[in-house]
């Protein structure tokens, strides 16, 4: 058949399991998405950069081995915004845009950091330490004190406090010698978890000081608030971009903020890039 490029609507291990690993002893260049054949999924969300890929695929020499790559970095470099394109670049966010001339680095559009959760993660479990003390966990992790005793957690930060929540609170730990942070959020696009990123960040942090301590953040599965919680921690503290912090995270736990909380973490990295930059320029 000659097939070069295989894009997987079905990807994941529950669903066609193939990958870049399948298809290794091929001249083959794929491409997954990881899709529900539900009506309540928004597949919509894949709709242009796979439209993207396969045009490339299509307007490339066959065999080239190299479309992904080269496809995304021209995709991104062609769309990012300069100087005067600024505040374009806030508005839209799916908009590649560069804060800082001098830098190689531009602040990736909400398609392209969607995508950085495609690569695939390692299997789920309920607890995850994505750095040194730092620990990403679900409710029932968040439930379990004698295990949170055992395992020496000294500090937890729930980012689905209240009642309709993951309701613990200072009350469900007052035997233990834990301190306790809420952040009290639902899982929403429309959510704006960005008023929590610094005051939970400076949780975080303060935490971390002591070598001693170990940080917990939960949510319900672990996967979205409490995530997007601490890659805001580590754009914050550890200077890292949001690509680097998603990366970061996802080598260690599965993740997946919604595209809301991505957009977010999106405005983060221009504010930051721009603090940077003035920081230099002064």
């Amino acid at each position: 058949m000659g097939i070069s490029h295989v894009v997987d609507a079905a990807a994941g291990r529950f669903h066609i399991d193939t990958g870049p690993k399948f298809y290794k002893d091929l001249s083959v260049d794929y491409y997954g998405v990881k899709a529900e054949d539900n009506p309540n999924f928004d597949l919509s969300i894949y709709f242009y950069p796979v439209a993207r890929y396969i045009r490339a695929a299509l307007n490339s020499p066959r065999g080239d081995g190299n479309t992904t790559a080269t496809t995304d970095s021209r995709d991104l470099q062609a769309e990012c915004r300069q100087g005067s394109g600024l505040n374009t670049g806030k508005k839209n966010a799916y908009t590649a845009i560069k804060v800082d001339p001098d830098e190689d680095y531009c602040t990736p559009g909400a398609f392209e950091l969607e995508r950085l959760f495609w690569k695939g993660c390692p299997k789920y479990t309920h607890v995850n330490e994505v750095w040194p003390n730092l620990y990403i966990g679900d409710e029932k992790t968040a439930l379990d004190r004698y295990s949170l005793e055992k395992a020496g957690f000294t500090h937890i930060l729930n980012a689905a406090h209240g009642q309709r929540n993951v309701d613990t609170g200072p009350e469900y730990y007052h035997d233990m010698s834990v301190e306790y942070h809420g952040v009290e959020a639902d899982d929403l696009p429309t959510f704006e978890l960005s008023q929590f990123f610094y005051s939970a960040s400076k949780f975080i942090d303060n935490a971390l000081q002591d070598k001693r301590n170990k940080v917990l953040v939960h949510c319900a599965m672990g996967r979205s608030r409490s995530a997007t919680l601490v890659l805001a921690y580590l754009m914050i503290y550890k200077n890292m971009t949001v690509v680097d912090a998603i990366e970061q995270v996802s080598r260690h736990r599965c993740i997946l903020p919604n595209r809301g909380f991505l957009k977010q973490l999106r405005e983060l990295d221009i504010a930051l890039a721009l603090q940077r930059r003035n920081t230099k320029n002064s």
